[in-house]
């Protein structure tokens, strides 16, 4: 009986041991796979191309527009005309105006003549800030 079981205990041996030598081919043929995978990888997906060009051209404008400037309160002043007029005027006009059920509402009209404000406030304002800032030199 015990060399029976002698017997069964090194075919188990033998059996895990091609079952691991098995899993080690598999891991490196997928390993090999990869790596090949890797080696041609295909060109990136538009969404993730579209992103690494925008944030490029977003550095590389602010890095010029950084060496060019050198009145900070110029750049402070377009950005208060452009965000607070966006933030005050275009978006809630603009989303009033999207979101109301009824299209015929005195509210949804209300809502579009703030957005056309906006749209002549914001024009209008770094008009000004420009013609002054020519002004100072």
């Amino acid at each position: 009986g015990g060399g029976v079981e002698a017997g069964g205990a090194a075919l188990d041996r033998r059996e895990a041991t091609a079952s691991s030598a098995a899993a080690a081919a598999a891991i490196g043929a997928a390993t090999a796979a990869a790596a090949a995978d890797d080696a041609a990888a295909p060109p990136l997906p538009p969404s993730e191309l579209t992103f690494w060009v925008v944030t490029s051209l977003f550095l590389v404008c602010s890095v010029g527009i950084a060496l060019v400037v050198t009145d900070l309160g110029l750049v402070l002043s377009v950005v208060g005309a452009t965000g607070s007029t966006t933030v005050s005027y275009l978006l809630p006009g603009f989303c009033y105006f999207r979101l109301c059920p009824r299209k015929r509402s005195p509210m949804r009209l209300l809502a579009l003549l703030q957005l056309a404000l906006g749209c002549i406030i914001m024009p209008g304002s770094l008009a000004l800030i420009f013609a002054a800032g020519a002004g100072e030199r």
